[in-house]
């Protein structure tokens, strides 16, 4: 919705200034008319003409990314040749929250963060735009709900380069930014999503330079030399050079440096922040890494032979659950669950007989309480006696749909 000056004067009333960026000043308002807080963004560029705005790259992609992880551009407003987005409200950002912040985060509400970030990348890179400027600042949160915001340096997947050399603040900027490359990706904003991922559970950059020359050192002294040949003709490679030809870098152990993160965790950061544009999984891929998909961690195994038939109601030991996240038909598949079961009492033996074949399928209803979905084919057999073995293996096949708490 578009609104002239004097809808603006009449309606919105600022309360204080929220933050000054590149772009324009972001203040706290209360819309009179809805007796709503809201945003508004003044951008600090002159508009002399109403259809000037349009051209905006900002506005182009804020009115066609609709997702529940970006943020809701509600109004536009031109008063005295100065422009204003009216936005939803959020109560502060992913970098505020990290700041104040007392003790780490626990794994599962970086998962929750790290999700919704994804999500909202997922659906800005379908719909053909990706954000160069993906930051912690640019998170913005309400009650651990978070929303993707300042567009003002988005630029369409299929615009073709040279790009502006600035992108991004620096801590969270990709490699061939910092080489200069002549055009990039939205492998861009997969970079920056691994910095974060990092940072959520350290609480401070995981690269944190003080120039570009720095950060590219730092970038080396935790990932170890790129392969030259991955970066386009026109990449500045010199800059990294000048870095290897002092020193013999190796890659550090990054769980040495985030000792609190999960091995899966450590893999989606590694993945993320890979040299490599091209192998860094996208929003979609990375949303299906085990790092989203742990449903609780198993205790230690002990030796099978040590478990015994007496173990009424045991549990699995081991279990790896492949869960859908999404309630649309097309997000949705089937769910998978591998078990290693000691012996369970509660089992109940099926015997089918067919050309001589003989199969022996057991069902037990302790597991997951899904007695229906739940079926397990033995790797040990019964002898001909009908006498269990001390110990049974089996392959628990669990199907189920799963929708988004």
């Amino acid at each position: 919705m578009e609104s002239d000056a004097a809808v603006f004067i009449s309606r919105y009333k600022i309360l204080k200034e929220l933050g000054d960026g590149t772009c324009g000043c972001v203040y706290k308002a209360w819309d009179k008319l809805t007796d709503e807080i809201v945003a508004v963004k003044k951008l600090k560029r002159k508009f002399y003409f109403w259809q000037e705005h349009t051209k905006l790259r900002e506005l182009k992609a804020l009115r066609k990314l609709n997702h529940p992880n970006i943020i809701k551009l509600k109004e536009v407003v031109r008063e005295n040749n100065e422009l204003f987005f009216i936005f939803e409200y959020m109560d502060c950002n992913l970098y505020e929250i990290m700041r104040d912040r007392q003790s780490p985060f626990s794994e599962e509400e970086i998962r929750n963060f790290m999700s919704q970030v994804l999500q909202g990348l997922s659906h800005m890179h379908r719909n053909g735009y990706f954000h160069r400027d993906l930051k912690p600042e640019n998170l913005l949160v309400t009650n651990n709900f978070l929303k993707i915001a300042d567009f003002g340096l988005a630029r369409e997947v299929s615009s073709v380069g040279p790009y502006t050399e600035y992108v991004s603040t620096r801590w969270y900027r990709a490699p061939e930014v910092l080489l200069q490359s002549p055009s990039y990706t939205p492998a861009v904003d997969m970079w920056a999503a691994g910095v974060i991922l990092a940072e959520l559970f350290t609480l401070s950059p995981i690269f944190p330079g003080k120039s570009e020359m720095d950060q590219l050192c730092k970038i080396c002294h935790i990932l170890g030399a790129p392969d030259f040949t991955i970066f386009p003709e026109g990449t500045n490679t010199s800059r990294l050079l000048s870095i290897f030809s002092c020193e013999e870098i190796s890659p550090a152990n990054l769980s040495d440096i985030i000792p609190s993160a999960s091995s899966e965790a450590i893999d989606l950061i590694l993945q993320l922040c890979s040299w490599n544009p091209s192998r860094r999984p996208s929003a979609d891929e990375s949303l299906q890494h085990p790092f989203f998909h742990v449903d609780w961690v198993p205790h230690p195994l002990r030796d099978p032979l040590e478990l015994k038939l007496s173990n009424a109601g045991a549990k699995p030991k081991l279990e790896l659950n492949l869960q859908d996240f999404g309630p649309e038909p097309e997000d949705c598949f089937l769910g998978l669950t591998l078990a290693v079961k000691p012996s369970v009492s509660n089992l109940e033996v099926v015997h089918n007989v067919s050309q001589g074949f003989r199969e022996d399928i057991l069902f037990c209803s302790g597991l997951n309480d899904h007695s229906e979905r739940s079926v397990f084919w033995p790797l040990i057999s019964p002898d001909r006696n009908r006498i269990q073995p001390r110990v049974e293996s089996s392959l628990s096949l669990s199907f189920s749909s799963f929708q988004r708490p």
